[in-house]
């Protein structure tokens, strides 16, 4: 697991090539880079990455959000995992 604080440190790590990331879990609002534009950005360098996004706004998100999964905030640790274990068990598109 890799823990940064805003999108533009998440897309230097990728860029460095140092680690693989298989998914994203990202707040929709973040400084610097939303998460749908990091999404974005992140699927360009990996097509078959996974992405979670979270929000305390996740009613009014939801057009915003591309297709990708939404988890309402606040939320339990088991309905985090619970949704992380979907994704994961999903084929990866791409």
């Amino acid at each position: 697991m890799i823990q940064v604080q805003d999108g533009r440190r998440a897309l230097a790590i990728v860029d460095r090539g140092a680690e693989r990331i298989d998914l994203l879990l990202s707040d929709v609002v973040m400084p610097g880079l939303s998460g749908p534009e990091l999404a974005q950005r992140l699927r360009e360098r990996s097509p078959a990455l996974r992405v979670l996004f979270v929000s305390g706004y996740a009613a009014d998100e939801g057009e915003r959000m591309q297709g990708y999964p939404l988890l309402g905030k606040p939320f339990s640790r088991r309905a985090l995992l619970v949704r992380l274990r979907e994704i994961l068990d999903t084929p990866a598109q791409g």
